[in-house]
């Protein structure tokens, strides 16, 4: 009723959510067409493992990390490459306030996830720190995912899945040093051990980069009983045989 009301008052549909410029209601997304063709839709080849996007000259269907690194999570989708256009958005909808602009990429999510032949059983939302969502004000994976959820008609948990201590920020680090810095970050609370066991999770995140965030999670969903996981983020970072070593 609240969002009903804010949308009478401001509507989300009259700019592009990802230039500001004026749009009008029949546009996907709240885009511009101009945004529209300029995003890089992750709709071509991807790998096999992660999800990330192959680019033509790549030669194998596995990413230069995923045969470097093997995953705890058992298969990876991302809705669009990680470029410029797409960065300015992910960081105005985490650092600018501008919560409404995940309802519209939940909305994408959705779309490309609609093709997958996975089952789900379960969408949970990658947690951040208590203190860091105080200090933002919202997790940005829990309206990615639940926007997700009530869109594909899976059930929605924010409460499974709890990052137990604050870590160090991972951009600069390598791979290695993201899996050392998140080792016991992530534990599944025993009262909800039960909801699980036997399920396929679809843990939902903005980014994807290493891996190493959606492997910890799977190791302590899959401890508690779960029978898949799998890593959907909005976007995922370039295919590059070094990332970030800092």
């Amino acid at each position: 009723m609240i969002r009903r009301i804010l949308n009478l008052i401001a509507p989300d549909n009259i700019y592009c959510i990802s230039c500001g410029c004026f749009i009008d209601e029949s546009r996907a997304y709240s885009l511009c067409n101009s945004c529209m063709e300029h995003i890089h839709w992750n709709t071509g080849r991807t790998c096999s493992v992660c999800g990330k996007a192959l680019y033509d000259t790549y030669a194998g269907d596995i990413c230069y990390n995923c045969t470097e690194n093997r995953h705890l999570f058992d298969r990876g989708f991302s809705c669009v490459d990680y470029g410029l256009l797409e960065r300015t958005m992910i960081m105005n909808f985490k650092y600018g306030g501008r919560t409404y602009m995940g309802r519209k990429m939940a909305e994408m999510m959705a779309d490309r996830i609609s093709g997958t032949d996975e089952q789900f059983d379960l969408i949970v939302p990658v947690p951040i720190h208590r203190k860091r969502r105080d200090e933002r004000g919202f997790n940005q994976a829990e309206i990615l995912a639940s926007g997700l959820a009530g869109r594909i008609g899976v059930r929605y948990n924010d409460r499974i899945l709890v990052r137990t201590r604050e870590t160090a920020a991972m951009k600069s680090l390598s791979a290695v040093e993201r899996r050392e810095n998140l080792r016991g970050v992530f534990c599944v609370p025993e009262k909800y051990r039960g909801d699980a066991e036997g399920r396929n999770i679809l843990l939902v995140d903005d980014i994807y980069t290493t891996g190493a965030t959606a492997d910890a999670c799977s190791q302590v969903l899959k401890e508690a009983g779960a029978s898949k996981c799998f890593i959907y983020s909005f976007a995922s970072a370039p295919n590059k045989r070094i990332e970030y070593e800092g």
